[in-house]
């Protein structure tokens, strides 16, 4: 009898064991299934596959490899959008003479050099176009022009940034995602400066 018991005692153990051991291995198996499906070369990819990829993301709730491909997207982005505003922008009208860089806000200076129309309708919506995949859900054009032409309005350069990262928040976007869309902004902005 005695034997009996410890026999039981012994498969029972044993596939108690099992049924832990084995769970964690079939665990362990799927995430390196996941790590390795995730180490996918975002930086090979162009900025359009990594916008329809962000565009199925919640920007609120971003996971860690998320915000890589972001961050990898914005860097993309910038380069891509410098090159698109310079590439757009009209040949300058005139060439003023500024006493201080500070005295004249931004859109002074812009529609000096590059005419009213060109700042305050054709660039922002080239802007729009590009950052939309990461604020879209959120603003729609319609609304980034607004808070485009309220920004620029008063903003100087050094303030175009912030002013950008807070009326996007204000209408519901992420703060990391406002920040990053405001920075992204501003350094295409700063080159037509």
């Amino acid at each position: 009898m005695r034997k009996s018991v410890r026999l039981i005692t012994l498969t029972l153990t044993a596939m108690t064991l099992g049924g832990v051991a084995v769970p964690s291995i079939s665990a362990f198996a799927d995430a390196e299934g996941i790590s390795s499906v995730t180490k996918i070369d975002y930086q090979s990819m162009n900025s359009d596959q990594l916008g329809n990829l962000i565009d199925t993301y919640d920007m609120d709730n971003l996971t860690t490899n998320q915000e890589n491909v972001v961050s990898i997207y914005s860097a993309k982005l910038q380069d891509e959008l410098k090159a698109e505003v310079s590439q757009s922008a009209p040949a300058t009208i005139t060439t003023p003479r500024f006493q201080s860089r500070a005295a004249l806000g931004l859109m002074a200076r812009l529609a000096a050099k590059y005419g009213k129309v060109y700042v305050s309708k054709t660039l922002p919506k080239i802007v729009y176009k590009k950052v939309a995949k990461l604020i879209g859900k959120k603003v729609n054009q319609a609304k980034f022009l607004h808070i485009w032409n309220n920004t620029i309005g008063v903003a100087t350069g050094a303030a175009l940034e912030s002013a950008i990262a807070k009326g996007l928040k204000a209408c519901g976007v992420p703060k990391g995602i406002a920040n990053t869309a405001a920075t992204i902004i501003a350094t295409a902005v700063g080159i037509l400066v």
